[in-house]
């Protein structure tokens, strides 16, 4: 986005870049940026707070009215759901030793979630959980890449198996009428259940793999920076 701010500036339409890697804005130096200490993907911050991403909103085109070429303005609040709600009930997922035995203990609160929102972000994989469970327990124990569809391969298959699981654990931990902040969420998701442990394992197995594929795997898409270890 900084490098088609300074194109567009070019030709003469002014522009404001709203990032959230601050030293992506400071080495590509757009011509007007607002640096928001957010997640990644929310740079208007959370969701279903108007006023606060009005307020975000704001303060970057207040910067149109800066002359300067080179206009870094940090925003002057954190995300209000950022702090940890301490009276969120994380779901206890302890003494399970495969995946398919937490997907199980899970179903009922991942059902209510489901009923309560009326929608779901699991699908992506067009297979049942319980298939995605299994596959995920046979390359974890075995390093087996089994070939659930036809029309995609085995590693992406994997790959969309891991977006389910990860949707279907983070959409039961959301069923609690005390909704945890979106870091709470995720530290126990990486920190707290055996798909968290098993996938950090399986990042740096996989990147030990004499496979091209299987490394480049376990490099860009197991495991989010912010927990890997």
């Amino acid at each position: 986005m900084s490098a088609i701010a300074h194109w567009l500036e070019q030709a003469g339409i002014n522009t404001v870049v709203i990032g959230l890697v601050k030293l992506h804005l400071e080495k590509m130096t757009p011509p007007r940026a607002l640096w928001v200490p957010f997640e990644l993907g929310r740079p208007m911050g959370p969701p279903a707070n108007p006023d606060f991403q009005r307020e975000v909103l704001h303060q970057a085109l207040k910067l149109v009215e800066k002359a300067e070429s080179t206009t870094l303005v940090d925003f002057e609040n954190d995300d209000p759901r950022s702090e940890a709600n301490l009276e969120w009930n994380a779901p206890d997922l302890e003494n399970h030793s495969t995946i398919a035995d937490e997907c199980n203990e899970l179903k009922p609160l991942y059902q209510r979630h489901c009923v309560d929102k009326s929608r779901t972000s699991v699908g992506v994989a067009k297979t049942p959980v319980t298939e995605l469970a299994a596959l995920f327990d046979g390359v974890y124990a075995q390093n087996s890449f089994k070939k659930l569809r036809d029309d995609i391969s085995e590693r992406l298959m994997f790959r969309l198996a891991l977006d389910d699981l990860k949707a279907y654990y983070i959409e039961a931990a959301l069923a609690d009428l005390n909704p945890p902040s979106s870091r709470q969420l995720h530290d126990w998701l990486w920190g707290s259940t055996l798909l968290g442990q098993q996938m950090r394992e399986l990042r740096h197995r996989f990147m030990d793999s004499s496979d091209v594929k299987i490394t480049d795997l376990g490099t860009k898409f197991i495991v989010p920076h912010a927990w890997r270890d």
